[in-house]
């Protein structure tokens, strides 16, 4: 159907079947720009407020595929002798999980670890054989002091994960600068002949703590 009507200068005016007003089209925007504001700032906070057993659950799928998620499920680290415990306090991590790293932290240590940290990853967890022997491991480094919620933040350049002998042994980090006292997310991406998983852990690190020996031979 087309519409007609007395243009402002005289004459006729015709509207295209299906087409909006400008007029309509503007009000329109002006409606929907508040809206798609708002999600978008309530992003972080639709984050923090997802349950960490949801957030953290491994895959419901069968074997292997348990794994897939890689979140932590099917290896075991221990950093300065302490091995990882899930983190499942809701509290604190919607704490964490407001501060936008993009990491989901599922796993956390109970004490403080010194700033150059030993680590030492194996095959384990709900299905060991889908990582297999370790063949490398790697680490990214989030500062969490200080930050205010919902600010977007990257990992720290420099950080990375040295093997003091064989790669089923331990691991030193190293760091361009000296990393101060304070809580931190980790990241360590578990590299195996097989697969790799990662464990995100939330840990506080202490310059005055020393790391624990180096084991350059794999356990037995």
């Amino acid at each position: 159907m087309i519409l007609s009507g007395t243009h402002p200068f005289g004459g006729s005016r015709e509207r295209i079947p299906g087409k909006i007003p400008e007029e309509v089209q503007m009000r329109i925007t002006a409606r929907i720009a508040p809206l798609v504001a708002a999600l978008l700032l309530a992003g972080p906070v639709a984050a923090a407020d997802k349950p960490q057993r949801e957030r953290c659950a491994p895959n419901e799928a069968e074997g292997e595929m348990k794994c897939v998620d890689r979140n932590g499920h099917c290896a075991e680290l221990s950093i300065d002798g302490q091995k990882t415990v899930p983190l499942t306090d809701e509290e604190l991590a919607a704490r964490v999980h407001a501060i936008r790293h993009g990491e989901d932290v599922c796993w956390m240590l109970d004490k403080p670890v010194s700033t150059g940290f030993r680590a030492i990853a194996k095959a384990g967890g709900i299905f060991p054989k889908f990582v297999g022997k370790i063949e490398s491991l790697s680490v990214n480094v989030y500062p969490l002091d200080g930050v205010a919620p919902g600010t977007r933040i990257n990992s720290l350049s420099g950080p990375r994960l040295v093997a003091d002998g064989d790669p089923n042994g331990t691991w030193r980090l190293t760091t361009e600068k000296p990393l101060k006292k304070g809580e931190y997310v980790v990241v360590f991406r578990i590299f195996g002949v097989d697969n790799w998983d990662r464990q995100a852990v939330l840990m506080h690190l202490d310059p005055a703590l020393k790391p624990v020996a180096a084991e350059k031979t794999a356990p037995k």
